[in-house]
């Protein structure tokens, strides 16, 4: 039965998938620039914030108006006069009326055009940082379908090696060689491998559902990582230049800076509500209008300068300036927050890639020991002095430190790339470095 769920599932998998082919890491990385939402939705906040300036800009400049209007009226007139008649009269009426206006002095707003400079340069931070996180997210799920694949390989090796240590058990137990016992150990062992690898084939589906979420597409064949791959300690080897280059350049540091700034040059403006505003204004206009006197019509030309003096606005600016100071104190704690994850981000990731040198070495060493383990214990049980139990315990302990070794190397690189982020140096480049170890 499971020889034929196995194929099928395969490739049900393939049909529904309708798979794109991207080779290697640079590749994933393509399709995740153009298909991840959360990278294209920081590209649209982005690109919104740069109309900060140009919205800025447009308060300091004229504003221009043109007004008109016309309308049919009906008059009735009672009086009693030597002058006139009273009864009804219909006439037309028309004016229109062009208005300019052009601030003089508005403190407040040339604020807003200097504040509108530190909102660019966060965003632009926050842009930055979004697409250093896409590397590590792409380089996170491109390695974990690696392990899923690396785990399924293994499952299937374990579970060959264990019919086979079945198989032999069996004819061994018919020729009185072995315990029943044995046997059951044996099929007992057989039995949770099967069970591993349908966990094993479900991982792989997920993993791969995982990079898909990422890409947009579903990836069929990834470059595995070769076995060429070096073993290079951070560069300078020291974990304060490290710590004190992220104090300098992670993005999201720069990002809560300019916050910061931001926060700074708003309690200005809101203070700024206590001066006076300056405007020049001009309009020009004309009315027509009828009636039974006859008809009036009035060109109106005005030019002159508007002084507005707020004296009491019920405490409204002082409120707001106190708001103001308050989102500062908020903006000022959450560089201090961004000052320490930065640190900390950078030196757990550099003690990520040392100990992952070590680790690395001692799993690769652990791989040749258990194997040499395995092929004694196997020799033993052919004579008998090993029983079928033993076999499947140095198996599974061979396994175990494959599995270890191969999610070892993974997990190094993956610190080396986000020891860059933590620094704010890591770029493309950086995904390309890594792609040259993939075969």
């Amino acid at each position: 039965m499971q020889k034929i769920v196995f194929p099928v599932l395969i490739c049900l998998s393939f049909l529904i998938q309708s798979p794109v082919i991207a080779n290697d890491l640079v590749d994933a990385y393509s399709l995740a620039r153009g298909g991840d939402p959360t990278y294209q939705a920081a590209i649209a906040e982005y690109r919104a914030t740069l109309e900060a300036k140009p919205q800025a800009r447009s308060q300091l400049l004229p504003t221009i108006n043109f007004s008109a209007d016309g309308a049919t009226n009906e008059q009735e007139i009672d009086i009693e006069s030597p002058f006139g008649d009273s009864g009804k009269i219909d006439f037309e009426s028309y004016s229109y009326s062009l208005d300019l206006n052009q601030p003089v002095f508005r403190y407040d707003r040339f604020l807003a055009l200097k504040q509108a400079d530190s909102e660019i340069k966060g965003a632009q931070a926050r842009l930055d940082a979004a697409e250093q996180d896409l590397m590590i997210r792409i380089s996170e799920r491109y390695f974990d379908v690696l392990a899923a694949l690396d785990d399924l390989e293994f499952a299937n090796a374990e579970k060959k090696a264990l019919k086979r240590q079945l198989e032999q058990a069996e004819q061994r137990f018919e020729v009185g060689l072995i315990a029943i016992t044995d046997v059951q150990e044996a099929r007992a062992g057989y039995d949770r491998s099967v069970a591993t690898q349908i966990v094993a084939v479900n991982n792989v589906a997920n993993a791969r559902e995982a990079l898909r979420e990422v890409t947009g597409e579903y990836i069929e064949l990834l470059a595995p990582l070769g076995e060429e791959m070096p073993l290079v300690s951070p560069q300078p080897e020291d974990i304060e230049e490290w710590t004190r280059r992220s104090q300098e350049q992670n993005l999201q540091v720069e990002a809560s800076r300019q916050d910061l700034e931001v926060a700074r040059q708003n309690i200005k403006i809101e203070k700024s509500g206590h001066l006076p505003t300056v405007d020049l204004f001009a309009s020009r206009g004309f009315n027509s209008s009828g009636g039974r006197f006859g008809t009036t019509d009035i060109d109106d030309t005005v030019v002159g300068l508007e002084l507005n003096m707020p004296l009491f606005q019920g405490g409204l600016v002082t409120s707001r300036t106190r708001e103001a100071h308050e989102r500062y104190n908020q903006a000022y704690q959450e560089l201090e927050r961004a000052y320490r994850e930065a640190q900390r981000q950078t030196r757990e990731s550099y003690l990520g890639v040392i100990s992952g040198i070590s680790q690395v070495k001692a799993f690769q060493q652990a791989v040749v020991s258990n194997e040499t383990a395995l092929e004694a214990t196997e020799a033993g049980f052919e004579v008998g002095t090993r029983t079928a139990v033993d076999v499947i315990t140095v198996q599974r302990a061979l396994l175990e430190a494959l599995r270890n070794y191969a999610r070892s190397r993974y997990d190094y690189i993956l610190s080396i790339l986000r020891l860059k982020q933590a620094a704010g140096t890591l770029s493309p480049e950086d995904l390309r470095a890594v792609n040259q170890w993939l075969e």
